[in-house]
């Protein structure tokens, strides 16, 4: 078998994995190295034969402790490393049941928090397409992105407010370092509940900053109560610029054309 590459990408956000491996073909198993690992599948690397069918079982071994991982593969793609004439194997999970979904999970939180891994946006540069940053984003478990979003950096928060998980946004907005040239562009996002809105509207940081406290204003889900409590002080300029906007709700709209009649 020579593999299949047509149409396949070969460029991934994936955890550079360091882990143990087996490979199981038919009746024969070959140990090798998991070079890189996401919940989707893994690339193999050693000196092991071209699997003889599509399919294959493999067994991912945690680098500490006794964690295995036993999952069936759709070979995906195959080809000899010319630096070390290894073979390089690109496997796709398949018919994984919840139970080895978890065992999965798992270990790659725990390649995450025994520092086994690169960060999760090394691949990433300024100006990449958002489309690529969810795919970087959608590599990490969802337990390892909210604990990340709670305390990262400038740069992590960039890729991470552009997540369309409303636990990973609410644990975002909560961030202590957070900036308000952030908040606007999280405010943005469609993804935001109304409590994550709300945890925004009454941050001190940022009350005082008009063009959030408009945008939290006019966002689809944002509670009416909080629209109105985020414009009660707005004077007769702002509540002209702020009905200019799309998205005012027609209770905040009447209010506040009520409040232009009186003024």
């Amino acid at each position: 078998m020579s593999g299949r590459s047509e149409g396949t990408p070969r460029r991934g956000y994936r955890f550079p994995a360091g882990v143990v491996a087996e490979i199981r073909d038919g009746e024969q198993s070959f140990a090798c190295d998991a070079q890189n690992l996401s919940r989707s599948g893994v690339l193999l690397s050693g000196p092991v034969p071209t699997p003889s069918s599509d399919t294959v079982a493999v067994t991912l071994k945690a680098p500490m402790g006794s964690l295995e991982v036993h999952l069936a593969a759709r070979v995906i793609r195959v080809e000899a490393d010319p630096s070390s004439g290894d073979l390089q194997i690109a496997l796709q999970f398949v018919d994984s049941d919840d139970a080895q979904k978890q065992a999965l999970e798992d270990l790659l939180a725990r390649l995450m928090q025994q520092g086994q891994n690169s960060g999760p946006f090394d691949g990433l540069t300024p100006g990449t397409p958002a489309h690529e940053v969810k795919k970087a984003l959608e590599a990490i478990p969802l337990a390892q992105r909210i604990s990340l979003a709670a305390r990262a950096g400038l740069k992590e928060r960039e890729y991470l407010r552009l997540d369309t998980n409303t636990a990973v946004l609410e644990s975002l907005v909560r961030n202590p370092n957070l900036i308000v040239a952030e908040a606007r562009a999280i405010a943005v996002s469609p993804h935001l509940t109304p409590g994550t809105i709300d945890i925004l509207a009454h941050d001190s940081r940022f009350k005082g900053d008009e063009e959030l406290r408009m945008v939290l204003a006019t966002h689809p889900r944002v509670p009416v109560a909080t629209a109105e409590a985020l414009t009660a002080d707005f004077k007769s300029p702002q509540i002209r610029k702020l009905l200019a906007k799309p998205g005012v709700s027609q209770a905040l709209r009447d209010k506040l054309f009520r409040k232009l009649t009186r003024g």
